[in-house]
């Protein structure tokens, strides 16, 4: 198997325009092993008023809130409704493949969103790939002002003047004071957002940290497009594992926050990587690999997806759900070449445990 796993930060622009924002994406001559697995990444930044026009794309994935607030819109091709949902820090919205959105920044800080997602049906395997309905990128430009003119019931004058107004736009802009950007529907939020750093988390440990997870079970369309995440915080010199994905799923994970140590091993017990990771960067982690991360001094935060609706993970660390907690006592004995008050005393160990670990010296 011959994948190069090493963490890689954002390394190709999209689009930049100062002070108003840009688009940056993983690229996969640069971090070959996301398109050899059709995974991807995109990271949205906008300052306030800043814009990113209508557009669709031809795969689906998870939008996480790094930073700051945003008023987006989702516009479905199976109903035709806008939906207008204001989101925040920590907030996880899916969007499905073919889906128009737009994203405003309607706040007085930056806005960062990480975008994480399958990429099996890309025209570039490992990126995104955007269709804009506007701007000088937009689909418009394409077609005549005869073809215009006819779609929209417009003299040739008037689809001239409408595709010519587009020239001079990039595909993020900042909104003119005077324009009002529609607010954000309650009832939409509660359908397509979950917000993983508010929410209770399936696991806790003092002075090691937590893990919340957001799957099908929490929203439905989750289930329909075949991923879910879950948000991990861990204090100065914890440990998250080692675990791996039970599911044959692969899981992308990106730095929101710190620093800190990733270890996967893979087939045979050989290590495939054992590197520092720092805020901004994206690591993957193979079907099956039992990986480790450990907090540096100031702790590390970081955000998954995985290509599975549901949060199946085998656990090798300690806990009720370990394997090691299931299996029996003579099984552990013969396995581990120990002797049976050495398994006694592993087995206690592992039961007080979990799949986070504090520092040893807390």
């Amino acid at each position: 198997m011959d994948l190069t796993l090493s963490s890689k930060k954002a390394d190709k622009t999209i689009v930049e325009v100062e002070g108003v924002g840009g688009y940056y994406t993983w690229s996969s001559s640069q971090f070959p092993v996301l398109s050899q697995k059709k995974v991807a990444g995109g990271l949205l930044v906008l300052q306030p008023r800043g814009f990113a026009l209508p557009h669709y794309a031809d795969s689906s994935k998870i939008g996480y809130v790094c930073e700051g607030e945003c008023i987006a819109g989702l516009i479905s091709p199976e109903d035709s409704k806008e939906e207008v949902i204001k989101i925040q820090k920590g907030d996880a919205l899916p969007i499905t493949v073919g889906t128009v959105s737009w994203w405003y920044n309607g706040g007085d800080t930056k806005l960062t969103i990480i975008f994480l997602g399958e990429s099996s049906e890309d025209y570039t395997p490992g990126e995104f790939c955007y269709f804009f309905l506007t701007s000088a990128a937009g689909i418009l430009n394409g077609f005549s002002n005869e073809l215009i003119a006819k779609t929209f019931h417009m003299t040739e004058t008037e689809s001239e003047k409408l595709v010519k107004d587009q020239s001079g736009l990039n595909i993020i802009i900042k909104v003119n004071e005077g324009i009002q950007i529609p607010n954000g529907s309650t009832s939409a939020k509660r359908k397509f957002v979950y917000n993983l750093d508010g929410a209770k988390p399936c696991v806790e440990v003092k002075n090691g940290g937590h893990l919340s997870s957001v799957s099908s079970k929490n929203i439905l369309l989750l289930g329909e497009i075949g991923l879910s995440a879950n948000r991990v915080v861990l204090e100065c010199g914890a440990v998250l594992g080692p675990i791996f994905t039970a599911d044959s799923s692969i899981h992308l994970s990106y730095i929101t926050k710190g620093s800190g140590r990733v270890v996967i091993v893979g087939l045979f017990g050989k290590v495939v990587l054992d590197t520092k990771v720092e805020e901004g960067d994206l690591f993957f982690v193979p079907k099956f690999f039992p990986f480790v991360v450990e907090a540096d001094e100031g702790g590390i935060e970081f955000f998954s997806v995985k290509t599975s609706s549901k949060q199946v993970y085998g656990e090798l660390s300690g806990g009720k759900k370990s394997v090691w907690e299931a299996a029996s006592p003579s099984i552990l004995e013969a396995s581990l070449n120990m002797t049976p008050d050495l398994t006694k005393y592993f087995k206690s160990k592992i039961a007080k445990g979990a799949v986070i670990a504090p520092p040893s010296n807390v």
